[in-house]
């Protein structure tokens, strides 16, 4: 591609400050546990952490970083990019589930993740 379309690349912009971001607080929830799991029980109506764990914030820490790396080489329009994010996605959808229960299942990430998947595919097929 001479010129990246809009929606290919605001899709994108907008991976890379997502997986920015959830990088950064499960680094931080990683590191300052205690205080995080203060946070979740005073802000929401979860009373119970004990299933949490910094290992958890550190294996989605990890996945993160694997889905920032992807998103990078798709904005760059290498397509192992595409191979990393989509397997990071996954892990980030269904890890929690794993953990923590069917509950933790977030349909607000699959829509995200579907959408922004669907552009991707849609243009790299259109380059190949």
């Amino acid at each position: 591609m001479k010129k990246k379309p809009i929606i290919f690349e605001s899709a994108c912009i907008f991976s890379i400050i997502g997986s920015s971001f959830g990088f950064i607080s499960m680094f931080i929830s990683t590191f300052f546990f205690s205080i995080v799991t203060e946070k979740i029980t005073s802000i929401t109506n979860i009373t119970a952490t004990e299933k949490l764990s910094p290992v958890y914030f550190a294996m989605l820490m990890a996945v993160f970083s694997v889905s920032l790396a992807g998103a990078i080489k798709i904005y760059r329009l290498q397509r192992a990019g595409l191979y990393f994010y989509l397997a990071a996605q996954a892990m980030i959808m269904f890890l929690p589930v794993f953990w923590l229960g069917s509950n933790s299942f977030s349909t607000t990430n699959a829509i995200f993740t579907t959408i922004f998947a669907g552009v991707y595919l849609y243009y790299y097929r259109i380059t190949k």
